[in-house]
């Protein structure tokens, strides 16, 4: 099920405010040294070497460590800054025993 943010107007209407939305989500999972950049109709945010998120066409798009492409909606920003916390977690590896 949708949400309504369209109605009540919470939704980012440009590149640059879903970018400093999602900007102030990672700040306050203790994510620091975030640099953004605007350029109309396309936005982007370092996160750290290797990671730069970019919104165009309603889009959060970045490349996980794997190098795949990860898309998310704009309209979504603490949606996206989960997912991109998650990239940051350590992750344990099991061996087989």
């Amino acid at each position: 099920m949708g949400t309504l943010s369209w109605i009540n107007g919470s939704s980012p209407a440009t590149p640059a405010q879903a970018i400093d939305q999602l900007r102030g989500y990672l700040a306050a999972e203790t994510m620091e040294r975030l640099y953004a950049g605007d350029r109309g109709a396309v936005a982007s945010l370092s996160i750290r070497t290797g990671l730069t998120v970019w919104c165009m066409g309603g889009l959060f798009r970045w490349c996980d460590d794997l190098g795949a492409q990860q898309t998310h909606t704009a309209a979504d920003p603490e949606g996206a800054a989960r997912r991109i916390v998650a990239l940051s977690e350590p992750r344990t590896v099991r061996s087989a025993a």
